[in-house]
Order: C-alpha cells, then structure tokens, then sequence
C-alpha cells in the first residue's frame, strides 16, 4: 500500500521522490531494541526524522510500542504534539529561558544543561500547576557541548533539592566518539559520567532513567547500555560506522529516485552543463534527471558519481545544477524518458548507499538525509 504525504495525485507529483519503507523501519526497530539490553529506544525523530517525515516515523513506530522519541527543537516538539503524539517526547538540543512555559504546556522532557535552566523550568512548572514534572540533566562528560560541567554537579544538587515542582527522572550524556569500539575517548567519557551518577545517588538522588548510548554505542558498547537508548541514523537503516553493519542487519528506509526527462546525442567534444566542466571523448547519449542540489542532491557528486538506470550503473557528468542533474546513459541498453533512476537506494542487483554517496560529495549520510528538500514528495510505502 501506497501513501502521498502531500494532496497531490501520484499522476501529478513531481518524478523525483523520496520513498520511505515502513517496513524497513519496523525491522530496524525491531532489531534494535532486541540489541539493547534494557529493551527500551528513544527514536530520535529531529531533522524531520532525519528527511524522513517525524509525524509518519513516529505513529509508524507508536505501533510497534515505541514510547520515547526525541527531537532537537520547540518546533519539532510542538508538530509531534499537535499530530497527536501523546507519549514521552524528550527535548535534546537545548533551549532558551523564554521557551520554558511551552516546555512544560507541551509535557515535554527537557534536558536540561544548565544549572540556571533547573530553576526557570521549577518556576514554569510552579506556575502550571504541576508538582511532580520530570526533567533530564545532560552531563557533559567531556564532549564540551552543551551539558553540565562535572565541576557544578554540587549546584545542579542543591538546585534541584530547593526545587519544588520538577523532579530529576533522568541523566544522560553525548559520547563523541563511539564509532570506535576501543576509543579511549568513550572509556573516559564514561569513566566521568559513572562518578557523575555517583555523586548524584551519594546526595541522595536516584535518577530513574539513565541513558548514553546512540546508534553506534547501542550495537558496539555494551558499557554504554543503561536503561534506555538513543538510536538515530541506525533506525533509518544506515550503520554509523562499517562495524555496526557487520554486527545487525539493517535495512534502508529511504530511496532516493526520479525519472528520466530527455534523452540526447551529443557528439564527441560536446561540453555539457555549466562550466563544460565534461566534455563527451565520444558520441555519446545524455541523460537530463529533474533533480539538482535544491532537492539535496549535491554538487560534488559530478565527481564520481552514479545513479541507477534499467538496473545498470550510469555516471553524473556535468556540473549539478539546481533543478537538473545529466547523466551519461550511452551504455545503458535501452535508456528511455521516463525510466525510473535511483539516486540511492537498490534496483535490480545494484545498490548505491547513501553512505557512499555521502562519501563522494565529502560529507556524511546524516547530512545527505537532512538535506533531502522539501520541494521532494515523500511517498510512504507500509
């Protein structure tokens, strides 16, 4: 079964889309939450659930008895609430004193990594009239964003013993460098968070949730394994680094596609696109795709780029421009307009990775995802 994200007929919508498989991302839920030892995800749904579609990702997974998820911003928060996303919806990436009412008329779960921010969210919550409203206290073990410095866990502790409405549920750090199993980095950040959480109970607090670990950490350190997880690039189907791949099979959830719109000869020494930055060594056939960098198909992809047509492999050449991208398709048996192209994502035997894209126009596939452009339908496939 087929949905459109947006009132339009799939007659009428633009060729290219990003189609989101369901069912890959009920998998990858699935096989996730049977790698975490305490059973319990935080799906990380910010960026639009990574160009996903939040509101889509996270009644898909409400179903699958996700009860956590998580997003950068207000913004973010708000949308999940008003699609009638009534579970805990935590708020990661920070906020601003002027924000704290709405935190707390949402009923979200802030982190909250300022020791300040403790007491405008005491005085908020005061003021609504709740007495028992659950915060998370980010520590920052040594990633130096935001987050508590270790050195003020003594005025995050009377902080939250002079507070009379919020409660301290949860304690969480970032790790920067869990794609390496055997990162030093990781033993100490995790060496500076257990004291942490000592030093907390030892004041006599017993912070109930407790969590670390993101996509990498959840499949690689089990050290890092508490009571509840934070995955994000991993439920889109995409392992962080090659040794999440080698330990759970994940499976893609977005395929990036559109179709041929003109087909030409173009004789030898033809520059093609702007710049002539290729000029066709023979006689060749163009293919011209309605997709360009506005639609988050970069520029550096001109540079070794390929895209999938009929099954086959056929490469950029020409700059990328905005709205259209070319491509040579002389190899190609039998390259008609209208032939659906993959710009990530699998046809036939071939497969093209967005990490391997992401390589290519040297960024990474968090990037390639989250810059996926609006103007591109979302074609929801259950």
């Amino acid at each position: 079964r087929w949905e459109i994200q947006l009132s339009m007929s799939i007659e009428t919508q633009r060729p290219t889309i990003a189609e989101i498989d369901l069912g890959a991302l009920r998998s990858n839920f699935r096989v996730l939450r049977a790698v975490a030892a305490h059973g319990e995800l935080m799906v990380v749904v910010k960026a639009d659930a990574y160009g996903h579609g939040a509101v889509t990702v996270a009644r898909a997974l409400l179903d699958e008895g996700c009860r956590h998820f998580g997003v950068a911003t207000l913004d973010e928060a708000r949308e999940l609430r008003e699609a009638g996303i009534r579970t805990r919806v935590y708020l990661q990436a920070g906020f601003f004193a002027e924000q704290v009412a709405e935190i707390v008329a949402l009923d979200l779960t802030p982190f909250v990594f300022e020791v300040s921010m403790l007491g405008l969210l005491d005085r908020a919550a005061a003021s609504a009239a709740r007495n028992d409203f659950p915060i998370h206290v980010k520590i920052d073990s040594g990633a130096t964003r935001l987050g508590v410095m270790p050195a003020d866990i003594p005025d995050l502790i009377q902080a939250v013993r002079s507070a009379s409405a919020v409660r301290l549920e949860g304690v969480c750090t970032l790790l920067a460098n869990a794609g390496d199993p055997k990162s030093p980095i990781t033993d100490a950040q995790l060496g500076v968070f257990n004291k942490a959480i000592e030093t907390l109970k030892a004041a006599g607090m017993r912070p109930s949730v407790i969590h670390v670990a993101n996509s990498a950490a959840l499949v690689l350190r089990y050290d890092s394994h508490f009571n509840l997880a934070r995955p994000g690039l991993a439920i889109y189907g995409l392992p962080p680094v090659a040794a999440v791949r080698e330990r759970v099979e994940l499976r893609p959830v977005m395929t990036f596609k559109t179709r041929l719109m003109q087909i030409k000869r173009a004789p030898a020494g033809s520059g093609v696109g702007y710049g002539h930055t290729f000029v066709a060594p023979r006689e060749s056939l163009i293919g011209v795709l309605p997709v360009g960098y506005a639609d988050g198909y970069r520029r550096g992809l001109q540079h070794g780029g390929e895209v999938i047509v009929r099954g086959a492999r056929a490469p950029v050449v020409g700059a990328v421009s905005m709205d259209l991208t070319t491509i040579d398709v002389t190899d190609i048996a039998g390259a008609s307009v209208g032939d659906e192209v993959i710009l990530w994502g699998e046809s036939g035997n071939e497969v093209i990775s967005v990490n391997d894209v992401a390589r290519l126009a040297q960024t990474i596939s968090y990037e390639m995802l989250c810059t996926v452009g609006k103007r591109v339908p979302r074609v929801i496939r259950s």
